[in-house]
């Protein structure tokens, strides 16, 4: 479904546009319909600016994005279908409501935009889908304010999916909640992937979320794609050394005895 090719994004170092800083590497990936992936790296890593790049939020400098075989970058900026067909949930769910717009209708918005569908027919799939996400259906009236931080999470998955899209990218989802709430986040996402079969692609820089969301992991570290692992429980399939002390970082693996054998050094992580 999605494919990047050669993909690439710098921004001006901001002294006059003499340098440039690069968020992005060159580099070639593909993602397939229904496919469950996780993006890892740790902060400045190029993970956002990538997931960004193929939500339609960032031209690249270099490369191509395609969905469904076609350019999403060209003369003009990607289309409103394209839009509508990956729908990405930002790490701030608050900043992404309007505070003075009843979340019920925040979640319409996507269902007359796409589908320009008649008022009763909105609302009555609005409060379906918030049923889905979990959400009762008296909180169509509640302003964002009036939310917990779970509670506007999933007033933000239940915008994306009223768009009925093919991708839905999270980024950082779970930040800066407790393990508690950390834990049913991820299960409720998980359970709708499986329901409703769009391709899932996970930001984070937690290797233990990735390894609990995705079927395939992503490592990218200083803009660069570093490693690309399918992943089903086996933690050797990571072989290069930063994929490794991330899984240390987690409390996944021990590579205390995992030392070059001829530097005698690790991976300097700064």
């Amino acid at each position: 479904m999605i494919e990047l090719k050669e993909a690439s994004c710098s921004f001006s170092d901001g002294f006059g546009g003499k340098g440039l800083f690069t968020a992005v590497s060159p580099l070639s990936a593909h993602f397939s319909d229904g496919g469950r992936y996780a993006i890892v790296g740790e902060s400045g890593s190029g993970k956002t600016t990538l997931a960004r790049m193929i939500a339609g939020l960032q031209r690249p400098s270099g490369g191509s994005v395609f969905v469904d075989g076609e350019p999403i970058y060209g003369r003009k900026r990607a289309g409103k279908e394209h839009f509508r067909k990956v729908q990405i949930i930002q790490q701030n769910s608050a900043s992404a409501l309007d505070p003075k717009i009843p979340v019920g209708k925040s979640i319409e918005e996507p269902l007359l935009c796409f589908f320009h569908m008649e008022k009763e027919k909105r609302r009555e799939r609005c409060r379906n889908l918030m049923e889905l996400c979990n959400l009762s259906r008296d909180y169509y009236t509640r302003l964002p304010s009036e939310l917990s931080g779970g509670e506007q999470k999933r007033v933000a998955i239940a915008r994306a999916l009223a768009a009925e899209p093919q991708c839905l990218i999270f980024d950082e989802a779970t930040n800066g909640f407790d393990l508690p709430l950390r834990k049913k986040i991820i299960d409720e996402i998980i359970d709708l992937q499986q329901q409703l079969g769009f391709t899932l692609i996970f930001i984070t820089h937690d290797m233990e979320l990735a390894a609990v969301v995705a079927d395939e992991i992503f490592v990218m570290r200083n803009s660069n794609l570093v490693e690309r692992a399918a992943f089903s429980g086996d933690y050797s399939v990571f072989h290069d050394p930063y994929s490794r002390m991330l899984l240390e970082a987690s409390g996944l693996v021990d590579t205390s005895t995992e030392w070059n054998d001829k530097t005698k050094e690790r991976i300097d992580l700064k």
